[in-house]
């Protein structure tokens, strides 16, 4: 089973050409639903790994940037001090999000942190 448990931050900076762009709350809504078209290929990063190890649990934490100018998130990274999970896991839901791109993209930069727990069924 695989949740992705929140986000714990999304810091936004505006320009000095002003934040005609979305409120925070939107912010987070519209980035949680691009991350959520992934779910599929997180699943399969967990399926990986209960395939090495059938009791395989944990939590990955992924911090990335959301560039203002494309949409695209970048520089996506594991916090290995908040994780729990394996590595293996974790670079591969770092890979899972790659390429994503908000679109419309948004006048200001975002910094996100997302949260996915993940535990064999019962």
């Amino acid at each position: 089973m695989i949740r992705v448990l929140s986000i714990a931050s999304l810091a936004l900076a505006c320009g000095l050409a002003g934040c005609a762009a979305r409120n925070a709350e939107m912010y987070r809504t519209d980035t949680r639903q691009l991350i959520e078209t992934r779910t599929g290929a997180i699943q399969d990063c967990y399926n990986a790994e209960l395939q090495k190890q059938s009791t395989a649990a944990g939590k990955v934490v992924v911090r990335f940037k959301v560039q203002n100018d494309t949409g695209k998130i970048v520089d996506a990274k594991v916090d290995a001090a908040q994780s729990s999970g394996s590595a293996a896991l974790g670079e591969c839901v770092v890979k899972a999000i790659d390429g994503l791109q908000l679109d419309p993209p948004d006048r200001r930069d975002g910094d996100a942190t997302f949260s996915w727990e993940f535990q064999p069924k019962s």
